[in-house]
């Protein structure tokens, strides 16, 4: 009897939980992958790219008569009212636990505008940390519809995996959410968030086709922004960084028939030493890298390619920094340095978390080459 009671009551409590009436369907929604964010005449512009995962599921190379992606804009006195604006066109649930990245101009740079875009992102249940954020001067619209090169899956676009072409050519390092509110909110630091454009270079049989180029960085601090930093411009960042994998430098060699080599370096190690003298402080920039030689058309000794690395990643970093220097930003957080290693001198010579700047504050660049990779052969000419 007492078997029989527990078997009607397990069949009362399971004919009560097989229904899920709160479920959402998978082909009932619409999913967030990209968001652009435009403050123009005080509105908020927001362009919001759905995708559709029937199309990139399953396969890199997606069937090219199917749609990817839309993308639409609405404007409204927040962030927040411009999504909802955009909800009113939208015939399905949107979902945002797959936004990948999101672009914002200039004019969201400035004052509280970009605050108030990540308070919006950052409070939302579904979005998380590692959200990609980039900042440029191009038509968001363009750079929502852009897909990556040779039709394949939306969710391969560099927008969205930044790493993937990273470790080939390490110009711009990758700015996430997460790190930007970390940087964004530790003492005398400027965050760099990767510039973007879009390229139209590209041409196909069917006619031209465009990508997204990493063309620089933006400068944000806590209470401001500080400008662009375009092209060559911004090539010393890239020693700099810690998460650097491969560069290279392009340059005529002493001794040479004055043509061009590119030398590319790896493995590359930056160490920034704070230098402090009667109160006065400068740095020295430790660089070590393993080097090899692509592009050349006669043989250059081990000593040459020594030389012209130490020539030309030495002018890239000054020159960064002084452009930097223009826009009143600590493009290399020594600043941070100096509060990491002597909290106590940083608080002596700091104004705002920020200590004294000037061309002479970097004393010394001291570039080591631990290794010489030749490939296949020496650095000698095939064709004698």
């Amino acid at each position: 009897m007492k078997k029989s009671i527990n078997l009607v009551c397990l069949l009362l409590v399971t004919s009560l939980l097989s229904g899920c009436w709160d479920l959402r369907e998978n082909e009932r929604m619409f999913y967030v992958h990209g968001v652009g964010v435009d403050y123009k005449d005080g509105m908020y512009e927001v362009y919001l790219q759905i995708i559709s995962f029937a199309n990139v599921a399953k396969s890199e190379q997606v069937n090219q008569d199917v749609v990817q992606a839309e993308v639409n804009s609405a404007k409204g006195k927040t962030f927040t009212e411009a999504i909802f604006e955009l909800y009113h066109s939208i015939d399905e649930e949107v979902y945002w636990g797959h936004l990948s990245f999101f672009i914002v101009t200039e004019n969201v740079l400035r004052k509280d505008n970009l605050d108030s875009v990540f308070n919006t992102l950052t409070q939302h249940t579904d979005t998380r940390y590692q959200t990609w954020v980039y900042c440029t001067d191009d038509k968001l619209d363009e750079l929502l519809q852009a897909v990556p090169l040779l039709k394949r899956a939306i969710t391969l676009t560099s927008l969205s995996d930044p790493y993937n072409s990273f470790i080939q050519e390490s110009f711009i390092e990758p700015m996430s959410m997460r790190k930007f509110i970390i940087q964004i909110n530790e003492p005398s630091y400027d965050v760099k968030i990767p510039y973007v454009t879009l390229n139209k270079d590209w041409k196909t049989s069917k006619g031209p086709d465009t990508s997204v180029e990493m063309s620089g960085v933006g400068v944000v601090s806590p209470n401001d922004f500080k400008g662009l930093l375009k092209g060559d411009k911004a090539k010393g960042i890239q020693w700099l960084s810690k998460e650097s994998v491969r560069n290279q430098i392009t340059s005529k060699v002493e001794g040479t028939k004055d043509n061009y080599v590119t030398i590319v370096l790896q493995n590359v190690n930056v160490n920034i030493e704070p230098i402090v003298e009667s109160s006065e402080v400068q740095f020295d920039i430790h660089l070590n890298a393993t080097v090899s030689l692509n592009s050349y058309t006669d043989t250059v000794s081990m000593d040459d390619i020594r030389k012209t690395v130490e020539k030309i990643v030495s002018e890239e970093i000054m020159t960064t920094y002084k452009e930097g220097l223009k826009m009143k930003a600590d493009i290399y957080r020594l600043s941070e340095k100096l509060y990491r290693t002597n909290t106590k001198l940083w608080k002596e010579v700091q104004t705002d978390g920020k200590i004294p700047l000037s061309e002479k504050t970097i004393r010394n660049i001291l570039i080591t080459i631990e290794n010489f990779d030749s490939g296949r052969k020496e650095y000698k000419t095939t064709i004698d």
